[in-house]
């Protein structure tokens, strides 16, 4: 009933042995596997902490701090969740500058 696919090699029955160019790019042309988070339809509305501490170089504590004590921002809080939105922090950010 059961099958122990452990013992099975697919890598002969799947992949070819040696690449084959003209393959490859009509794969790519047609954007066979294709993430719709890479899409450049897909547009950040907000920043998270994590994202925030990055762009500062600082933790994300003293990026928790500033979330929590600044107005220069907005500031939106969701359940235990911080999101920045990117407009306005990316407005901060340039006069900052």
């Amino acid at each position: 009933m059961y099958e122990n696919v452990k013992s099975l090699d697919y890598t002969k029955k799947f992949l070819q042995s040696d690449s084959d160019p003209a393959t490859m790019e009509v794969v790519t042309r047609t954007n066979a596997v294709k993430s719709p988070t890479n899409s450049p339809e897909t547009t950040k509305l907000v920043y998270t902490v994590k994202e925030v501490a990055q762009m500062l170089a600082i933790s994300q504590r003293a990026a928790y701090n500033l979330c929590n004590s600044t107005t220069e921002f907005r500031v939106l809080r969701a359940g235990g969740s911080i999101r920045i939105p990117k407009d306005s922090f990316d407005a901060w950010l340039y006069r900052a500058a």
